[in-house]
């Protein structure tokens, strides 16, 4: 039996003793939604170096959708005891992910959601206690071209985020600019250079996590990271992106460049 599996069933005796004459049917979609929940926080797991996975933020933050008649069964299966906390962290050392020692998680039981969320019966967000504002501000990064040809052979930067594209400025039909890059690939017919896009990817520093993550928008031939031997694929469209690690080699096409952390010291979980 899975420790998923082990989680479910202690809620579903909990809930039988608490709520006789409940159906399984109400048991049912608490437990469904005590799954999600663990499954959304699964989805912020980054890769990290040498086949480890690290999940990055010390606060979580819940809140879940509740019947006042209800009430108390949602207290006893997320709130007493610590009881999300403690099955996240369980969940979390079953897949063998790091995480922060001090990782703390507040639930917030409420009688309505926001539309785009209520669907589901609850709302998550995340952060991380800053020591110091230091923190909250991007970290000089340097990125070099490999292969490829750009404006610059290197770039410095210290700023929010980056657009890394062929051009360095992107114009509509009606030739209005729409997007620039900050690192150009020169426009080619052919070469490692045609196969990226106008407007293919970028990266962008993350406040939370105090490091930057990669970006692709939607770009034709695709983004991935070279990493330990390994290629990591990074979603196309809205995603979270991928946590950029010091080192990392970006693929956009077929053009390499490597990313290093130059600033203050980027410490991993």
């Amino acid at each position: 039996m899975s420790r998923l599996q082990q989680i479910e069933q202690r809620i579903d005796q909990a809930l039988r003793t608490l709520l006789r004459a409940s159906s399984p049917e109400q048991r049912r979609e608490i437990i469904e939604v005590h799954r999600a929940i663990l499954e959304e926080i699964a989805s912020r797991v980054d890769s990290l170096p040498r086949g480890k996975r690290g999940f990055g933020y010390s606060n979580i933050q819940v809140q879940i959708l509740a019947e006042p008649n209800r009430r108390r069964s949602y207290e006893k299966v997320f709130i007493d005891g610590a009881a999300l906390e403690r099955d996240i962290r369980s969940y979390l050392d079953d897949a063998s992910v790091e995480y922060p020692a001090n990782l703390k998680v507040q639930i917030e039981l409420v009688e309505d959601l926001a539309p785009d969320v209520k669907a589901h019966g609850f709302d998550v967000s995340y952060s991380n206690t800053q020591t110091s504002d230091l923190s909250m501000q991007p970290t000089q990064i340097r990125l070099t071209i490999l292969t490829g040809i750009a404006e610059q052979g290197e770039y410095l930067f210290s700023k929010q985020r980056v657009n890394i594209g062929r051009l360095s400025e992107v114009l509509d039909a009606q030739l209005r600019p729409i997007r620039r890059n900050h690192v150009a690939l020169k426009d080619e017919a052919s070469g490692v250079n045609a196969s990226v896009s106008r407007s293919h990817a970028h990266i962008e520093f993350d406040a939370e996590a105090s490091r930057f993550r990669l970006f692709d928008d939607g770009s034709a031939q695709g983004t991935t990271l070279f990493r330990d031997g390994s290629l990591v694929a990074v979603p196309k469209g809205a995603s979270k992106g991928v946590l950029l690690l010091d080192n990392d080699e970006i693929i956009v096409g077929q053009v390499h460049i490597r990313f290093e952390y130059v600033g203050h010291a980027i410490q991993l979980v």
